[in-house]
């Protein structure tokens, strides 16, 4: 384990970059499918043709959870979160493309309400950034009027 100081560097703490964590989860995705995909052809379980689609958004949110709070701990966060923003671009159409090659159907297709879910992870992540951001920027505040207050600045 990496030591800073005597303590331990909390995970949140370290600079991962968004297209690494997009890149990981859509490895996962995959194996989940070819997984899923080898035990419907073994008939050893009966797996819904929207299985595929139903792993792209759990790994979707997986990402826009994840990668909001690691962004706290960036050093460039306007750098980091344009990053993410175009890595979670990249692990929805990924995703999709590897939901539809392994259902055989299209989102518009899959049973359910995937589309508006889809839209709804979308805009999600979009406001788990800003939440972030938020927290990241009434912390800063509050910490340098508090050292105004010491007379440290």
């Amino acid at each position: 384990m990496s030591e800073r100081q005597g303590s331990v560097i909390s995970f949140f703490e370290k600079d991962i970059h968004p297209f690494y964590q997009a890149g990981i989860l859509v490895m996962v995705i995959l194996i989940f499918d070819l997984i899923s995909s080898g035990l419907r052809a073994s008939g050893m379980m009966n797996i819904k043709d929207n299985f595929p689609w139903q792993v792209v958004l759990s790994f979707m949110l997986f990402y826009a959870l994840f990668n909001s709070l690691l962004g706290l701990g960036a050093k460039d966060g306007n750098k980091y979160y344009l990053y993410s923003m175009i890595g979670f671009i990249a692990l929805a159409a990924i995703g999709g493309f590897l939901a539809y090659w392994f259902s055989g159907i299209t989102i518009d297709e899959a049973p359910g309400a995937i589309k508006w879910i889809y839209f709804v992870f979308a805009f999600g992540y979009l406001v788990f950034v800003s939440i972030v951001q938020l927290m990241k920027k009434i912390v800063q505040l509050a910490q340098e009027q508090d050292k105004k207050l010491r007379g440290e600045e």
